[in-house]
């Protein structure tokens, strides 16, 4: 149907042919709505319109410019009272005579601002005009004469000449779903009914409506974000105007990626910038006293009822339009140490892995592996041997299967916050449980790494204790000997580590029972739950951040959470998966965290140092009469292996560390 319309109208053969045709079509139209219309919609539409428009295909093109117009109108709208617009007749806005016979006359653009004849249940007409609002808008900085109709042009004149500027940004309105579930209920309200007569009922769901949707925004936060964007983000009109890209900046904040996620309860445009029931047409500039963004009101309208109630008045300094890219600020400057931080942390990481994954394509091994993996298999069949090449206690494995599922809920919650511009951030979300549950979940993980870090503290200080006390040692020495203590022996493996890699050495250093790759994720993990810690909860506190120092603390504490989270995620994503999971010795994954053992294979490339340490504790000394050279079976401090033990030791749960940050 929608296409016979289209060709009907489209036809040139002659202006009558082409008046019969339109006729013959609207003709059948109304007969087929006639024998179909449901008696509701026909109850509601007292003009007969919807007999033909109630089609959602009623199209046709336009003759003088080729445009396809669209003429269906939904009897929903009416049928169910969606909108303030219902109680309105169609010839309310469109001129009764040119759209009294059918087919319809050439129709003027409709005026938003005449006046409109309401009429209520009881049949009363009531006058109403929108004639006040053109008045406010050109108080304001959208004049409808002068900003609104040159962004028409700018924006390639979506309207038409004579259509009212007012559909720049105003649609078909509609009624929010209201706030009290009672209000739908087709009941006379009992409770309303206490003081007037049962008559009340009938009328009281549709003023509550609309005064409820009224004293709100007509839009969702994302809907009002995108109305404000069809300006706001526009090359065009931002140039001509001088202003900044807002809506990008706003996208990028903490209430810009909320409001992406979908959250209703975040800060859109109209919360700043005009204000809880203030008029939205008189949006001001920000030299302009009244407006709510001005300096000295900004404080009062960050802390309304709706936002941030409880907050000190240095909340309005955090950006509200985060911009990184056109300043030198603080902000920008943290940013930059980031990269920096990420380039020379994570960069010698992947280059080493990537090093790693060479010699395993190229097919290169030391020349020791072989004979130090039947060392291993030959102790392992032993238990005291599988207990001495035990790399980690049930305890410590606890401590990490605590803070693998942290990380990972922290990952799965945080990051689609984070990147809220993305589809699968959205769809994250929502299969969480929506933005409010997330973020519920996310501080309760937070909250559980920081316990979880305390913990492991006082853990490291028992062993020093019981180390201390056993053996006598200083505390200085006690410390320094702690497994997961960067040794200066860790440094000159390195050094011998990199040789190899880069085909300088032909035999690789033996690590001991970590090597100083496990040790530096291992202190990143306390350098990281620090950081975290320290700037989350500075953010979920933001009451209690903006009454002590400057709001601004907030936006720093957001970027420099982001960035963290960032670059523990390159790490833990790349670098120790590979070697937890896709290194060819683990393949498809270590099982140290599950038994505590480790492969023989990882055992002979990894921890030489601790396989022959083992053979010493166990009497097996034919391997250190004749150690190679290059220090490729020593400790790793001088080059050679230590002498077997007087008494061969017990390892002691409370001197292991962690094998890597997730250790």
């Amino acid at each position: 149907m929608t296409r016979i319309i289209s060709v009907l109208v489209k036809d040139r053969t002659g202006d009558r042919l082409r008046r019969l045709q339109r006729g013959l079509c609207c003709a059948a139209l109304a007969a087929l709505a006639m024998m179909g219309l449901p008696a509701g919609a026909r109850a509601d539409d007292t003009e007969g319109c919807l007999m033909c428009h109630r089609y959602a295909g009623l199209t046709a093109v336009d003759p003088k410019t080729d445009h396809i117009r669209l003429y269906g109108v939904d009897p929903d709208y009416y049928r169910h009272e969606l909108g303030p617009h219902v109680r309105l007749k169609c010839t309310d806005c469109h001129d009764r005579e040119a759209v009294s016979t059918v087919p319809h006359k050439p129709v003027q653009p409709v005026d938003c601002t005449r006046q409109c004849h309401l009429r209520s249940p009881q049949r009363t007409e009531q006058l109403f005009s929108h004639s006040r609002i053109a008045s406010m808008l050109k108080a304001s900085v959208h004049d409808p004469g002068m900003t609104l109709a040159q962004s028409n042009r700018l924006l390639g004149s979506p309207l038409r000449e004579g259509q009212s500027t007012c559909l720049l940004c105003h649609d078909e309105p509609r009624f929010l779903p209201p706030g009290h579930s009672w209000a739908d209920s087709e009941a006379p309200i009992e409770r309303c009914n206490v003081c007037h007569d049962e008559s009340m009922g009938v009328d009281t769901r549709y003023f509550y409506r609309h005064v409820e949707a009224r004293s709100a925004s007509a839009r969702n936060n994302q809907d009002t974000v995108r109305v404000c964007a069809l300006c706001h983000a526009n090359d065009a009109v931002r140039k001509q105007y001088e202003l900044p890209d807002s809506i990008a900046s706003y996208l990028n904040s903490f209430h810009g990626k909320a409001t992406l996620l979908g959250s209703q309860e975040t800060a859109d445009c109209l919360d700043c910038h005009v204000g809880p029931m203030q008029n939205v047409h008189m949006v001001m500039r920000h030299a302009d006293a009244r407006a709510p963004t001005h300096p000295g009101r900004l404080e009062d309208t960050c802390r309304t009822p709706r936002c941030h109630p409880a907050a000190g008045a240095r909340i309005s300094s955090a950006a509200v339009h985060l911009d990184l890219a056109t300043g030198r600020s603080v902000e920008w400057v943290i940013a930059l140490l980031f990269i920096f931080l990420i380039l020379f942390t994570f960069g010698p990481s992947v280059m080493l892995t990537a090093l790693k994954m060479l010699h395993v394509v190229v097919g290169r091994h030391d020349p020791g592996d072989h004979d130090r993996a039947h060392r291993a298999e030959r102790i392992v069949v032993q238990p005291r041997g599988r207990k001495l090449l035990e790399r980690f206690n049930p305890h410590q494995r606890a401590q990490h299967w605590v803070l693998a599922i942290t990380f990972a809920t922290l990952v799965l919650t945080g990051f689609p916050m984070k990147f809220a511009d993305r589809a699968w951030a959205a769809w994250l979300v929502n299969l969480i449980g929506g933005l409010t549950v997330a973020r519920v979940v996310h501080r309760v993980a937070g909250v559980t790494l920081i316990v979880a870090m305390l913990y492991h503290i006082g853990y490291i200080i028992r062993t020093l204790v019981r180390s201390k006390r056993r053996e006598g040692k200083s505390w200085f020495r006690a410390v320094y000997e702690l497994p997961m203590m960067i040794t200066f022996a860790d440094l000159k493996q390195m050094g011998q580590m990199m040789a190899y890699l880069l085909f300088l050495r032909r035999t690789r250093p033996q690590f001991d029972r970590f090597n100083l790759e496990e040790k530096f994720e291992y202190i990143g993990v306390f350098w990281g739950t620090f950081l975290l810690g320290f700037t989350g909860a500075l953010m979920w506190a933001n009451a209690w951040t903006s009454q002590h120092f400057p709001g601004r603390l907030l936006t720093i504490a957001t970027l420099v959470h982001t960035m963290e989270a960032l670059l523990a995620l390159l790490h833990v994503g790349v670098v120790h998966m590979i070697s937890v999971i896709f290194a060819p010795g683990v393949f498809p994954i270590s099982p140290a965290m599950f038994t505590g053992r480790t492969p023989t294979e990882e055992i002979a490339e990894a921890h030489g140092a601790m396989l022959a340490r083992a053979e010493a504790a166990m009497g097996v000394g034919e391997h250190y009469d004749s150690p190679p050279s290059g220090g490729d079976r020593g400790s790793g401090a001088g080059g050679q292996a230590p002498p077997p033990d007087p008494q061969p030791p017990t390892p002691d749960p409370a001197k292991g560390g962690k094998e890597d940050s997730h250790g």
